[in-house]
């Protein structure tokens, strides 16, 4: 922001970040950077500006994606007044608030902007479209002195309904991708399955029911389901044979009360034995 200094006071002094001009009955009569400087009084008048880098807050502006999504965008400008004769005296000349009027240009550029991306594009690019409102900034505010360094993107707001449907979108991807990595492990885990069943021969398939069994009773439940099936392949096959033939028999009658224990240790003449005792107390 420029300021002026006029009166009966024949000097006026500039800081190291400061510089100035003189005017002359209104007229533009010569520059001055920083120290003490002479002006005559009444007739000479010194507008001082900083050369520093300075920002502006581009207040949240209301556009409508290319998509026809409504948002609300607002940034920061990074500027200052560059640092020669010829621009300090355009930044006061050639404009009336040269801060104003690179602001204005930020809102109108920043509005016209947004109109011409999608949301997606303007959620996930936010540094290259502050990087091409900054060069589109800059080719404004060129003629008046002012040098813009940065723009930067901070907030965008959309509507609440879009964000629940974004989120659920997102959570989707997620399951998707959890849903690929869990196939590609059960695939990784197949073959190697089936390597090790090569190894050890045709029952190899039960490894994998047994790691599902320790999967579940990790789940810290009271009750596992164990196949039948596994447990007939974990004995010989005759016992495996003796024994469906024994259930056959006795598959009408109610054994709930029948004591097992220690049967698969028996031979098959003292298990026929002990389920014929039962019966006949049946």
């Amino acid at each position: 922001m420029s300021f002026s200094l006029s009166g009966p006071f024949p000097f006026f002094f500039n800081d190291e970040w400061e510089r100035s001009i003189v005017l002359r009955f209104g007229s533009y009569e010569r520059s001055r950077k920083s120290g003490a400087h002479f002006k005559i009084p009444f007739v000479e008048k010194a507008v001082t500006v900083p050369v520093y880098e300075d920002s502006v807050d581009v207040m949240k502006q209301e556009a409508i994606t290319k998509d026809n999504i409504p948002v609300e965008v607002d940034g920061v400008v990074f500027f200052n007044v560059k640092d020669t004769t010829e621009d300090v005296k355009d930044c006061i000349v050639n404009v009336g608030d040269y801060e104003k009027q690179t602001l204005n240009y930020a809102t109108s550029i920043l509005r016209d902007l947004v109109g011409k991306k999608e949301l997606d594009e303007l959620l996930q690019k936010r540094d290259e479209i502050g990087d091409e409102i900054q060069e589109k900034l800059d080719g404004r505010t060129d003629s008046f002195g002012v040098k813009v360094k940065d723009v930067e993107i901070q907030n965008i707001n959309i509507p609440e309904k879009m964000e629940r449907a974004m989120a659920a979108e997102a959570e989707a991807e997620r399951n998707r991708r959890a849903r690929r990595t869990n196939a590609q492990a059960e695939l990784e885990a197949s073959v190697k399955l089936r390597q090790a069943a090569e190894i050890i021969g045709d029952k190899g398939y039960r490894m994998r029911t047994l790691q599902t069994l320790d999967s579940v009773a990790e789940e810290n439940s009271t009750i596992v389901t164990f196949p039948t099936e596994l447990v007939g392949g974990m004995t010989s096959g005759d016992t495996e044979k003796g024994l469906q033939d024994v259930l056959d028999n006795v598959s009408d009658i109610d054994l709930s009360s029948f004591d097992i224990g220690g049967m698969e240790d028996m031979d098959m003449d003292d298990v026929k034995e002990k389920v014929e005792d039962k019966m006949e107390e049946i």
